[in-house]
């Protein structure tokens, strides 16, 4: 299967597993689940570094890198095609990071990790309750 973390749940693995449930802990640690991150999560991340939103324990560059080594994770690339099923979505959710990786996981057809109530309003979208 096919798991795209949601910015906070790839925060959460690493920093607070507590605050993950056993079902997504479960999926994310399966060696047979293929763990992606989105290149929005990353631009998300590396944004809130820049402006103080968010500490992490080493630059965020290395940060990154060691995580998505750790995790066996590979980062899922922004497509023009995500970018255009972001845009046509309904406007349940503003953020437009997490707009961005519903359009993904819709597109990709990809189970997203999650524990924002708002991603459950858009229909076609696998979750998988984190």
């Amino acid at each position: 299967m096919k798991l795209l973390l949601d910015t906070q749940c790839w925060l959460w693995t690493f920093s607070s597993p507590e605050r993950l449930n056993a079902a997504a802990l479960n999926a994310i640690s399966q060696e047979s689940n293929e763990i992606l991150l989105s290149v929005a999560s990353i631009w998300e991340l590396g944004m809130k570094v820049a402006i103080g939103k968010l500490s992490l324990p080493e630059p965020v560059d290395a940060y990154l890198a060691k995580r998505l080594t750790s995790l066996r994770a590979k980062p899922l690339n922004i497509t023009a095609t995500h970018a255009l099923r972001a845009a046509s979505l309904p406007p349940h959710h503003k953020d437009p990071f997490d707009r961005l990786l519903i359009a993904q996981a819709q597109t990709e057809n990809i189970t997203i990790v999650t524990t924002d109530l708002a991603f459950n309003q858009y229909t076609g979208t696998l979750i998988l309750w984190a």
